[in-house]
């Protein structure tokens, strides 16, 4: 073989391992956060694209009649930046989001109770599920005041929750308790779902399928430049 196509071939070699290192680093796509901002007052379900590919990727439904509000216990809130996604909490779940390609890794969001005082009963208890139905996880967190802007208490009680797990979730719930508070709100939803992530609901692992991210595409284009570089001192050896 002659010294030229040596020189070539590993620096095609060189190409190929960073470019299989860049798409091995790349994490699963990366978390959204829907802030409700497009929701319609009345309405009982609303949808969220978070890749732009036309298909909903998270569909927020309730049962009441009344649907959905926008507006709740004003900007002294240290997790809640109207508008958000507001209901009733007398309703078993109050809330429900389905995932239609599912979702994987976390879910989170910040959320507010209507209650004057502090009471161990203002709990939300939130679900996570998988298509068969299976409980993936569960837990329940407690409103309290904060302080936004101290030493000023926030208008209404409220908490920031996350919960991981395990799988590829197909839906979760949200079921407020409704002995001390009769309405809820709900702001800046985290999650990662999307069709064009590759996220399919099923029993198992999850399906996520990495994609090429500012780092990997990184190191791909560095092969490609060693491959360049390479090139040109053996051009430059043969003059």
């Amino acid at each position: 073989m002659r010294i030229s196509n040596i020189l070539v071939t590993r620096s095609f070699f060189k190409y190929l391992i960073c470019l299989t290192v860049g798409l091995a680093w790349a994490p699963y796509a990366s978390a959204v956060t829907l802030t409700f901002d497009e929701v319609i007052s009345g309405e009982t379900s609303f949808s969220f694209d978070a890749d732009g590919d036309l298909q909903p990727d998270a569909v927020f439904t309730t049962t009441d009649p009344s649907g959905f509000n926008t507006v709740g216990p004003g900007p002294n809130q240290l997790y809640i930046e109207e508008p958000g996604l507001e209901g009733t909490t007398s309703i078993v779940p109050d809330l429900k989001v389905d995932f239609p390609n599912g979702a994987v890794n976390s879910l989170g969001f910040g959320f507010a109770v209507n209650a004057g005082a502090e009471s161990p009963n203002l709990t939300v208890t939130f679900q996570i599920f998988d298509s068969g139905d299976n409980l993936l996880a569960t837990t329940t967190d407690l409103a309290v005041f904060t302080e936004p802007t101290p030493p000023t208490p926030s208008g209404f009680p409220e908490a920031l929750l996350s919960l991981s797990f395990a799988n590829t979730a197909s839906y979760a719930t949200l079921d407020f308790n409704d002995a001390a508070a009769d309405r809820y709100i709900i702001d800046n939803f985290t999650g990662t779902f999307g069709s064009t992530e590759d996220v399919t609901p099923r029993d198992g692992a999850a399906t996520s399928i990495p994609t090429m991210s500012a780092y990997g595409f990184g190191l791909m284009v560095l092969g490609l430049l060693l491959i360049a570089s390479r090139r040109l001192r053996i051009s430059a050896r043969r003059r």
